[in-house]
């Protein structure tokens, strides 16, 4: 009796996982398409600010900030090279100190001001 009361208790819970308040995250109240939906929404805009700049960051970077075509695409491969490898330093922190949804969220916020703070200022 004990033992079947254990196994059921084991199956209603994600093994080693916990939600936002530390309490083990229930296989019924966490996870699933709802999480799902926020990571592909946050994807989704991702993607498209990402390209939305990569198409347009050589013809902005030779016409309004007058750099030369080399430099721009010096500038152009830094920022792509960059933008590749910060992923690598965003799962170090979610892994090591954060948690993925926590990081998520805060990259996210990040991104929003940085874009907010250079459309704001675009006539620099």
């Amino acid at each position: 009796m004990v033992i079947e009361e254990e196994v059921a208790f084991l199956e209603d819970y994600v093994s080693d996982s916990v939600d936002h308040r530390g309490v083990p995250a229930g296989k019924l109240s966490t996870g699933g398409w709802r999480s799902a939906w926020y990571i592909i929404g946050v994807e989704v805009g991702e993607r498209f600010a990402y390209f939305g700049i990569a198409s347009n960051l050589i013809t902005y970077l030779t016409g309004p900030l007058g750099q030369s075509t080399a430099t721009a695409a010096v500038n152009v491969n830094t920022w792509s090279g960059t933008a590749s490898m910060l992923p690598v330093v965003g799962a170090f922190v979610a892994d090591a100190y954060l948690g993925r949804y926590r990081t998520i969220v805060i990259a996210s916020l990040i991104y929003i001001l940085v874009c907010s703070f250079f459309n704001s200022n675009s006539n620099l």
